[in-house]
């Protein structure tokens, strides 16, 4: 899927956001998809956060993920992070 871009917020922030290009999440379904790739730390109605791998993971129905770590992460890990999020958002039918 190419319809999201990757945007490197603040450098204090350790972390990166992945935007849906003209596209929502449904957060119900997103929390399915993300509780097979790690664990749901919390689940309300704006945001689901969930833990995969050495990220945490938040995810917005406005179609925005931010994913933080304690380290920067690095482009190349973001990016196969971001294609594993959309595949398993796209078979949940969580992207709207």
């Amino acid at each position: 899927m190419s319809g999201y871009y990757v945007i490197e917020p603040c450098a204090s922030a350790n972390g990166v956001e992945i935007k849906l290009k003209e596209k929502r999440i449904e957060l119900a379904k997103a929390e399915k998809a993300l509780v097979k790739l790690g664990e749901i730390m919390a689940s309300m109605p704006v945001v689901v956060v969930a833990k995969v791998g050495a990220y945490s993971v938040s995810v917005y129905g406005s179609g925005r993920i931010m994913v933080k770590s304690e380290k920067k992460p690095a482009a190349k890990d973001v990016n196969a992070l971001a294609e594993k999020l959309m595949k398993a958002l796209e078979k949940e039918g969580a992207i709207v």
